[in-house]
C-alpha cells in the first residue's frame, strides 16, 4: 500500500517504542533514536509503501538495540495464552460440520488478534474463546472461500502473528482434509511479533503442507522476499493471507492469482482499502477469482 501521511508517524512511533523499551542505557537509547530519525527521514518518499518503510526501520532497530528477536518473550507468552484458548475453541466447535465449522474457525483466526499478552482482557480461556467465536465480520466472504477451496488444487497460506498461528493451525488442519496441496509461509527471520519459520516448525504446521520461509524478515515484497516464495505465489491457484501487513504488501504488489485476506483493520488507511470501518474485522477476496462455479 502506498504510504498515507498518517502512516509516517505511526510507523515511527512503533519503532521508537522498541528502542525505548530495549535494554539499552539512557544514553544509548538517545543515540539510537537519533540514528533512527536520520535514516527514517531519508527513506520517506511518496512512492515507498507502508510495509517497505516499516521493514527497513525494523531492520535498523534490531541492529541498533543488538537484538535479533526483540519480541521473543512477547511471542512465547502469546503462544502460551493461545494454546489454552485454542483448546476451548476446539471443544466449542466440535459438534459443527461443513461451512458452519469452517466459518467458526475463520472467525476465531481473525479475532485471535485480541490475544495480546500485555492486555489479555482479564478473561479465562473459556471466556476468551466465547469472545473470539462470537466475533462479527464486517465483510464476510467466507462462504465464497469455502466453496472456492473445493475447486482448487494448490493454496499458498501466509502466516502472520505468533499467537494467532495456533488458530491458523485449526484452519490448516481443517482444509488439509480436502485434496489440496498446501504451501505454508512464515518469515525466516524475526519481524515484530510475527511467527518465524522455526516457530512454525515447532508448532507442527509442516504436517499440513510444505512449509517455506520468506527468505528474511520481510513479507511478499519483490526485492525483499526469496525467489522461492515469489515462485510459489505465481504457481498458486489461491493465496490466503493473514494480517494487515500481507494485505498492504499485496495492495502495492498485487499477485497475479486470487488472494483472500483475513484481518482486523486497525487504522483508517487499511480499513478504507478493505472496505470496512477502523476496528472492524474482515475476511474477503481482494483479488477475486475470474470464474467461480458457485456464482
Amino acid at each position: 500500500m502506498d504510504i498515507w501521511p498518517q502512516c509516517i508517524p505511526c510507523i515511527l512511533n512503533v519503532r521508537s517504542s522498541e528502542i525505548i523499551n530495549s535494554r539499552l542505557t539512557r544514553g544509548e537509547k538517545i543515540r539510537a533514536l537519533k540514528r533512527l530519525l536520520e535514516e527514517y527521514a531519508g527513506w520517506i518518499s511518496e512512492d515507498i509503501s507502508t510495509i517497505e518503510l516499516a521493514t527497513l526501520a525494523f531492520k535498523l532497530v534490531k541492529e541498533l538495540i543488538g537484538e535479533e528477536d526483540p519480541y521473543r518473550e512477547f511471542k512465547e507468552e502469546s503462544y502460551r495464552i493461545a494454546e489454552d484458548v485454542a483448546r476451548s475453541v476446539r471443544e466449542k466447535i466440535e459438534g459443527l460440520r461443513g461451512y458452519e465449522k469452517f466459518r467458526a474457525i475463520v472467525v476465531a483466526m481473525v479475532y485471535a488478534n485480541i490475544l495480546d499478552p500485555g492486555a489479555p482482557l482479564g478473561l479465562g480461556p473459556d471466556q476468551l474463546a466465547e469472545k473470539i467465536l462470537g466475533g462479527r465480520l464486517a465483510r464476510d466472504e467466507t462462504r465464497e472461500l469455502f466453496l472456492y477451496l473445493l475447486q482448487v488444487d494448490r493454496v499458498v497460506f501466509l502466516l502472520d502473528n505468533a499467537g494467532e498461528a495456533v488458530f491458523d493451525k485449526l484452519f490448516l488442519e481443517e482444509i488439509s482434509k480436502i485434496n489440496i496441496e498446501l504451501v505454508i509461509v512464515a518469515k525466516d527471520k524475526p519481524y515484530q511479533n510475527d511467527i518465524t519459520y522455526d516457530e512454525a516448525l515447532g508448532l507442527g504446521l509442516n504436517k499440513y503442507g510444505k512449509l517455506i520461509g520468506t527468505g528474511g524478515d520481510a513479507g511478499p515484497i519483490p526485492g525483499m522476499a526469496s525467489d522461492e516464495l515469489l515462485n510459489e505465489l505465481n504457481e498458486a491457484d489461491l493465496i490466503i493471507a493473514k494480517g494487515m501487513a500481507n494485505f498492504e504488501a499485496f495492495i502495492k504488489y498485487p499477485p497475479n492469482k486470487p488472494s483472500f485476506h483475513m484481518l482486523v483493520a486497525k487504522c483508517v488507511p487499511v480499513a478504507s482499502m478493505a472496505g470496512v470501518n477502523p476496528g472492524e474485522a474482515a475476511a474477503f477476496f481482494y483479488i477475486k477469482p475470474r470464474l467461480l462455479k458457485f456464482r
